[in-house]
């Protein structure tokens, strides 16, 4: 995986947790008029800088209106991700108000000091200055600095920022419309080698803005139907290979193709054939392949309530013959290769010694689900093990978060009555002893949430024999409330963390960036809710994959293309579960 500086991950947390005080006079100058559902993409036009250390420059970013305040702070982790991008836009954000005209100036100031991580790397303190400057033909600009210095502090290798800091950058609005037009400055900083300027220069690129949700679904639509065609443009990918067909399968019949649809028939087609010297491809390969088969039996009505964000009391699946054998050889199959030394834990399944990870654990909890709604036995124990042994890749303690619970009809939001730790996921794990979880991030933390609330759904579909063979009774109530637990500490991770713009937690912010839209969408089926903290995460992250769709229909690769397309079908079924306070 590639790496980063360690100055510029604890400069990405600052810029993730910090927001820009703005103080009430002199009042500012320039309204975000335009709708709540507007979503700007702002792509980078300067070259990229030939320097071993300091700040990326992220190619693009994703500004949401929902995510400024009345104030012009952005309110969740939003932009490019690890980019000297990522504080102009949010420093350039502050400038609202109501109308552009007269020349004003204001000054905000970005504390550092409640955030440990990032003083390894920048100033205590950056001072910020605003000022209006010009409006012509309809676009009003002002020039921002911000600069900080920690006096004595020198910079050192990985740490370039520690020294002096100052950005320059001129900030366009268009004044009829009420959304930023650009960000052009300089970075200027000191690396243990010397002084260093950095110029960067981000144009708005385009624009998605919808008067109320009606008009957007009504995008989306057609957009789901252009990202089919991308789908089907894939067909060398997943034709002849039975992984990626059962992904296609599952995208398509959850993109609203029927089953008598050609290149629907084709992918269920590849996903039956059998082959004896290698029955699954890997362990990705059996989630989807469940995922796939269950699809079939999804009736309208189901899908009517999932797309309104509301879990069926219960789940109706008369798999014929086949369908049933081929989903207790894959249950059966992924017993078979459940770790011998992490009871519960699964890797690829290709090869004996692989490591074991949370990714394709999740993808065989999703097996598992989705066999248990069909009717087909578990494995005695499994659920049990794999509860147990998810929670060694999540954080042992993290910050207080006050976790969202709901908004109410007066608009107001309602929070549960205890804070959580806000306590995310990761992909590996160490070795050690005890075993210790890695660097938590967003995809990861989503896939944890999933994997906790889809087994204590599981569970609960057991009667009171099977929960017995299971666990015993004192035993089951307790890993029952560590698994509630964790995923409540997993949600607040999220809520803490939140951005639909890049995967939190990664080297780079397109790092498994659809995986992760798509872990959120699993995530508000399985909860299940609208609400990622303050923010409704099926509007924001529709937003940004509108913004983000190629020309050819898709995005990207062939499986980054099925994962957003998942998110925007909401093709998750929903656990019959609620997720709780305490």
């Amino acid at each position: 995986m590639r790496r980063m500086p360690v100055a510029l991950i604890a400069l990405s947390c600052l810029f993730s947790a910090s927001h820009v005080p703005v103080s009430a006079e002199p009042k500012q100058l320039l309204a975000w008029h335009c709708p709540v559902l507007t979503a700007l993409r702002l792509v980078r036009k300067s070259p990229a800088p030939k320097t071993m250390n300091g700040p990326r420059f992220a190619d693009d970013l994703i500004l949401l209106r929902a995510h400024l305040s009345e104030g012009g702070e952005i309110t969740a982790a939003e932009t490019g991700g690890f980019s000297e991008g990522d504080f102009a836009l949010r420093v350039a954000c502050v400038v609202p108000g109501k109308a552009p005209g007269k020349a004003r100036s204001w000054k905000a100031m970005i504390d550092n000091t409640s955030n440990p991580p990032a003083l390894a790397a920048i100033p205590d303190k950056l001072r910020a200055e605003y000022a209006f400057t010009a409006i012509n033909d309809g676009v009003a600009t002002y020039h921002v600095s911000a600069t900080g210095d920690d006096g004595d502090a020198q910079p050192v290798p990985g740490n370039p920022c520690k020294g002096p800091l100052s950005i320059e950058a001129d900030v366009a609005f268009d004044v009829a419309s009420g959304w930023l037009k650009s960000v052009k400055g300089t970075w200027k900083y000191k690396t243990f080698i010397g002084d260093t300027e950095i110029e960067f220069d981000y144009q708005l690129e385009s624009v998605k803005t919808f008067a109320d949700r009606a008009a957007m679904d009504k995008e989306i639509e057609k957009v789901i139907e252009g990202g089919l065609k991308a789908v089907d443009d894939s067909e060398k990918y997943w034709s002849h290979r039975a992984d990626f067909a059962s992904l296609a399968a599952y995208t398509y019949l959850h993109g609203g193709r029927a089953m008598t649809d050609a290149m629907t028939a084709e992918a269920l087609s590849e996903i039956m054939k059998e082959n004896v010297a290698l029955p699954f491809v890997q362990m990705y390969h059996a989630g989807a392949l469940a995922l796939a088969i269950e699809s079939k039996y999804i009736g309208d009505a189901e899908r009517k309530l999932v797309a309104e964000g509301k879990s069926p009391s219960e789940f109706k699946r008369a798999l014929t013959p086949a369908d049933r054998d081929q989903m207790k050889k894959l249950v059966d199959w992924i017993e078979s290769k459940v770790d011998d030394n992490q009871p519960g834990l699964l890797s690829y399944g290709q090869s004996p010694g692989q490591q074991v990870d949370l990714s394709n654990t999740q993808f065989a909890a999703l097996a598992l689900a989705a066999a248990s709604r069909c009717g087909v036995d578990i494995p005695v124990g499994l659920v049990r093990d794999m509860g147990n042994a998810v929670a060694g890749f999540q954080q042992a303690d993290g910050p207080d978060v006050w976790r969202v619970k709901g908004r109410k009809k007066s608009g107001k939001w309602e929070y549960e009555r205890y804070t959580d730790k806000a306590r995310g996921f990761s992909y590996h794990m160490s070795l050690g002893k005890p075993p210790q979880p890695g660097a938590p991030t967003g995809s990861m933390t989503g896939a944890g949430v999933c994997t906790m609330l889809l087994l204590l759904d599981i569970y609960e579909s057991f009667d009171d024999d099977r929960r017995k063979l299971e666990m015993g009774g004192n035993e089951a109530k307790e890993w029952s409330r560590k698994l509630q637990e964790s995923a409540n500490c997993g949600m607040a991770w999220l809520q803490a963390n939140y951005t639909v713009a890049w995967n939190p937690g990664v080297s780079f912010g397109d790092d498994n960036y659809y995986y992760y839209l798509y872990a959120f969408e699993r995530v508000g089926a399985f909860a299940p809710t609208e609400f990622i903290g303050e923010h409704s995460w099926y509007e924001d992250g529709a937003l940004a994959l509108l913004l983000r769709q190629g020309a050819n229909g898709g995005w990207g690769s062939f499986e980054d293309s099925c994962f957003a397309l998942l998110f925007l079908s909401r093709a998750t079924t929903p656990t019959r579960r609620v997720l709780t306070g305490k």
